[in-house]
């Protein structure tokens, strides 16, 4: 991170040593810890922008005054360094602490990447007071352009305390983040499209753990090495990020050729990423050309296809990419996943109204499947017989299928009660029965089936041992209805007479 950006992370009033302030830079020539005289004749002047000590060991020498800008700062006071680097420190040519054990070999003892040393009040001189600094920087495995991220004067306390203001915030959007990442694991085992829950999955799961990476600056002190797998880390799970959500793009636009988008947009950000300078830039990188190439994704399928929801994805999608362009410089604090969790937020809604187009859609195609259905049924019963066989006794007769307005069984036998109050004798079960007639005939008892078209009304039967339910029929009959069927009986009347 630059060293002016780490500014605005401040959470108290620090007194920055500017970038460009004047430093005395001497090479570490001896093994003993003590100031150096600054007289060596490689000694050289240099901003402090300039320094270095990756791989190697230096002296630098601060000269300040104690003016009145120090009356913003409530004692006791403290230098504070934020950067990768061992230090001791010597303020008037005395030691005031060490930060690790700077070396000019990997006997380095790695220093923390926030510290601060305690500034006696009695060392301190009201002009000219000299800052002498040991540092090294012998544990590195990424080179950075700027190692040394701030330097300032504050109240003493840790100086982790100082960076990554709103962690607390930040804590509240990593929970987000877990109970999203959690919510559609559960739901990819029995939503509709189980790989669509499964990214959002991984988006949040992903953006949880970049977030952790980024607030552990501010959480609790850790040792310089750990801030290279720290950037590593970020800078992967942002490419990852990014991509991930191409790919749910892609896909929900294009499904099989969507993977010729997804890789080269790895490609072009791989690219990106190994020719651009300093870590922001390619963490930046490794999120805004994915949503570029989205971007272009969606903007080409909109003018093939003038969806309107497509239109308002490029806009949303637009809006993010040019704030994450304008706010570029302060892009890695919490403005980076405030905006991941908007955009999270609008996928997910996106995808519940195309999930509930979905249910509208399949809800219309299973009522016409309904229909179909029935019309089938009715054309099947209408194939069968109008007429039906009775035999008894030896003789063969035929009763007209429409004339009977209810069966009822009687042990071996279904008696048939028909127009006219003439009944016949049906040789056979209930359910064998059952089977031969219409579907406009229906089984409202266990031992009663009824003519649908001879119905007039269902209505309750308070008294005598038939109470319950019964339907009033044509031709002054009745037929009990069992309470198992109730529900059934009503909903086929209902559809019977509409």
């Amino acid at each position: 991170m630059l060293l002016l950006n780490i500014h605005v992370a401040i959470a108290k009033p620090l007194l920055q040593i500017s970038s460009d302030h004047p430093v005395t830079v001497c090479p570490f020539v001896n093994t003993t810890l003590s100031p150096s005289t600054f007289t060596h004749r490689q000694c050289e002047t240099k901003s402090l922008l300039e320094v270095d000590p990756q791989n190697r060991a230096m002296w630098l020498l601060l000269e300040f005054d104690k003016n009145a800008a120090w009356q913003k700062i409530e004692p006791p006071y403290a230098f504070f360094m934020f950067g990768k680097v061992a230090s001791s420190a010597y303020l008037n040519n005395t030691l005031i602490g060490h930060n690790g054990q700077p070396s000019d070999s990997k006997n380095e003892t790695p220093g923390k990447m926030d510290t601060s040393f305690y500034l006696p009040e009695s060392l301190l001189l009201e002009k000219q007071n000299q800052l002498a600094l040991l540092i090294s920087s012998q544990h590195s495995m990424i080179s950075l352009d700027y190692p040394i991220h701030y330097l300032g004067f504050g109240q003493f306390t840790y100086a982790n305390r100082y960076v990554q203001q709103g962690s607390f915030f930040g804590l509240i959007l990593f929970g987000a983040f877990t109970v999203g990442a959690l919510y559609f694991l559960v739901l990819s085992f029995g939503h509709q499209k189980p790989s669509t829950a499964r990214l959002f999955c991984a988006l949040c799961i992903i953006a949880a753990a970049q977030l952790l990476f980024e607030m552990t600056r501010g959480l609790f002190a850790y040792n310089y090495p750990f801030h290279d797998i720290r950037l590593l880390a970020i800078t992967a799970l942002s490419f990852l990020f990014g991509h991930v959500a191409l790919t749910y793009c892609a896909y929900t636009i294009l499904q099989r050729r969507a993977i010729h988008w997804v890789y080269i947009s790895v490609l072009v950000s791989v690219i990106a990423m190994l020719l651009l300078p300093g870590f922001d830039t390619k963490i930046t990188a490794a999120i805004l050309i994915p949503l570029i190439v989205s971007l272009n994704l969606i903007l080409w399928a909109w003018f093939k296809t003038r969806e309107p929801r497509l239109l308002q994805w490029f806009v949303v999608q637009l809006v993010i990419t040019i704030t994450i362009v304008v706010s570029v410089a302060r892009f890695h604090e919490l403005i980076h996943f405030i905006i991941i969790g908007l955009f999270l937020g609008y996928l997910f809604i996106l995808e519940a109204k195309e999930a509930k187009k979905a249910l509208q859609q399949q809800q219309q195609d299973q009522a016409l499947i309904a229909k179909l259905e029935s019309t089938l049924s009715q054309r099947s019963h209408a194939a069968k017989p109008q007429k039906l066989l009775l035999q008894s006794a030896g003789q063969q007769s035929y009763v007209s299928i429409p004339d009977i307005i209810y069966c009822q069984a009687a042990g071996d036998y279904v008696e048939l009660f028909l127009k006219g109050n003439e009944t016949k004798l049906y040789s056979g079960s209930l359910k064998q029965l059952e089977e031969k007639l219409p579907s406009f005939f229906l089984k409202v008892h266990r031992s009663y089936i009824v003519n649908l078209n001879e119905v007039i009304t269902l209505k309750t039967n308070h008294g005598g041992a038939n109470k319950g339910y019964q339907l009033q029929l044509s031709h002054d009959y009745a037929s009990p209805v069992s309470r198992r069927l109730l529900s059934t009986v009503k909903d086929t009347l209902k559809q019977t007479n509409n």
